[in-house]
């Protein structure tokens, strides 16, 4: 069942968190603590031609690319069961090509969020609320994995809503890295999904300990917080 824009936003006010970009220097801005803060860069150069957009208006590598076993295998084992902190995203326009500017300078009311995967029916975000004083919050999902193609899915009534594709996992100098392709939201309470475009995005693999540290930390369930 395809939905229309004011069908879809009504059904996802108030669940879902907004993606940020920031310079690599304000990294800090999306942590309680600073001591985590570091200076990411870029691991995967996206790719040079740009992304395509499919006929649900979604940015892919190509058109009906399927992900290799082992890519697949990368995803089961690598991404689901594991905390994932958000290291940089860059805003893609509305020609399948990435914008390498600073989209937190120009979008100061957005946030970014870290992910969990307890399962591949599951997912948990992480994230601040502009104007928020609280501190941060979560959020849990119902998803859906397609290991085929690397998308995740909000399951909802009838639908299945587009949230982020993966794109590539891998490991370097000891440290998994997970690129994916997402939706850009964004509203003045930093929750609910507008029609704001994708964006290319990178995220480091948490330790167990740094998972731990992000479920004490952000213990606001934004799902029970009326922030409007």
């Amino acid at each position: 069942m395809k939905m229309n824009n004011s069908t879809r936003h009504s059904m996802l006010h108030g669940m879902t968190c907004t993606l940020l970009l920031t310079t690599v220097f304000a990294i800090a801005s999306c942590e309680l603590n600073d001591d985590n803060a570091f200076e990411p860069i870029i691991i995967i150069e996206p790719p040079l031609g740009g992304f395509v957009f499919d006929e649900d208006s979604i940015p892919r590598r190509s058109l009906d690319l399927q992900l290799g076993e082992e890519e697949q295998q990368n995803i089961r084992q690598e991404v689901v069961g594991h905390g994932w902190r958000w290291l940089h995203t860059l805003e893609i326009d509305d020609h399948g090509e990435i914008i390498y500017r600073d989209y937190y300078g120009t979008h100061p009311h957005a946030r970014c969020c870290n992910y969990y995967f307890p399962s591949d029916k599951e997912l948990t975000t992480y994230s601040y609320l502009d104007g928020n004083t609280a501190g941060g919050g979560y959020y849990d999902w119902a998803v859906s994995f397609d290991y085929t193609y690397g998308d995740v899915r909000m399951d909802m009534p009838g639908d299945k809503y587009f949230l982020l594709n993966i794109l590539k996992v891998f490991e370097l100098d000891g440290h998994w890295y997970m690129a994916t392709i997402e939706r850009l939201g964004m509203n003045g309470g930093g929750l609910g999904m507008l029609d704001g475009g994708f964006a290319y995005s990178e995220y480091v693999r948490m330790t167990d300990d740094e998972l731990a540290q992000y479920q004490h930390d952000y213990q606001l369930d934004w799902q029970m917080i009326n922030i409007y």
